[in-house]
């Protein structure tokens, strides 16, 4: 413990230089405490070499697999005070925010960027916060306004204008995290259009729950381009897989809707068994109604294929 001790205060002397904030340095600094293996290699070749005695060397081995044993039972007492205190004794300083937009963004990191980019070419202004300096400080070299702070805060959000907003984007990388700023913005504001962004289909019904109007889950949109080019390379026209990519979407969200009824937090969905027969339900309509359209477009296709073909006479 005294060895520990003592390189554990060296190390986060050097984290404090070396400008490590918050949980980083606490677990540079619990990472590198312990002796190491190389001190079994050391000792061991020290009493071979005679330099030290048979007491002193097994002293030593006993320290060195002590402080190795002790390691992990320290990241477990971290992982729990990290969780209990939200890591409060290193906060991020937030800007101050000067002027309030109809349309605020937590989160501006790939997901949000775009976000960002696409409504304020459209002539729209956003309240941008996110708590990664180094993230604001490169939109702000590319002439956008952001604010560094973590908009998980009750605080920053009320400062951003959350009480006059018209809609509130939540697209931060932490699933937990996103979720509780969606919950608590509906507390405050039964009436704020909130768009979030979703990991999965698990946390899309988390979502629902916790009040957002419309859920994007990052990578549905792009998984079904992808689809469409494979369609296309099966020989469907672009006309067929868009028509095929567009119903699915529709009602895969329609789906989602219906199964965020019956999803129950913490039971894994195939422990559920009114969510997997409903699940079943629901994938024999959507791969029916595909089919149907497919036919559908592939009969339309052939007739103009035969109009083509044979014009009538005038």
């Amino acid at each position: 413990a005294a060895l520990m001790l003592t390189k554990g205060i060296v190390l986060f002397f050097l984290a404090l230089v070396f400008g490590m904030r918050g949980r980083n340095k606490w677990l540079f600094t619990l990472g590198l405490a312990q002796a190491g293996e190389f001190g079994f290699v050391l000792v061991s070749f020290t009493l071979a070499q005679r330099i030290i005695g048979t007491d002193l060397a097994q002293t030593l081995l006993l320290v060195i697999a002590m402080s190795m044993l002790l390691t992990p039972l320290f990241f477990i007492l971290h992982d729990m005070l990290a969780r209990r205190l939200g890591d409060e004794a290193d906060p991020l300083k937030a800007d101050e925010i000067d002027d309030q937009q109809p349309i605020i963004i937590a989160g501006v990191g790939r997901f949000g960027q775009v976000i960002n980019r696409m409504v304020t070419s459209s002539g729209f202004k956003t309240t941008v916060i996110d708590h990664d300096l180094k993230t604001i400080q490169l939109l702000r070299h590319f002439g956008f306004k952001g604010y560094v702070g973590d908009p998980t805060r009750p605080e920053l959000l009320k400062a951003a204008g959350l009480d006059t907003a018209r809609v509130l984007v939540a697209c931060l990388d932490d699933r937990d995290s996103n979720t509780q700023i969606v919950r608590y913005a509906r507390r405050q504001r039964p009436d704020l259009h909130i768009v979030a962004r979703a990991r999965d289909r698990e946390h899309v019904y988390e979502l629902y729950r916790a009040g957002a109007n419309d859920i994007v889950r990052e990578h549905f949109d792009s998984s079904l381009r992808m689809a469409r080019y494979v369609l296309e390379n099966m020989g469907l026209s672009q006309y067929e897989a868009h028509e095929l990519q567009t119903l699915f979407y529709k009602l895969d969200r329609e789906a989602v809707r219906d199964l965020a009824t019956l999803w129950k937090p913490g039971v894994p969905n195939d422990k559920n068994p009114e969510y997997i027969a409903r699940a079943k339900v629901l994938n024999r309509d959507l791969e029916a109604s595909l089919m149907a359209r497919h036919a559908k477009a592939r009969e339309r296709l052939g007739e103009r294929s035969s109009e083509q073909d044979h014009p009538e006479s005038e």
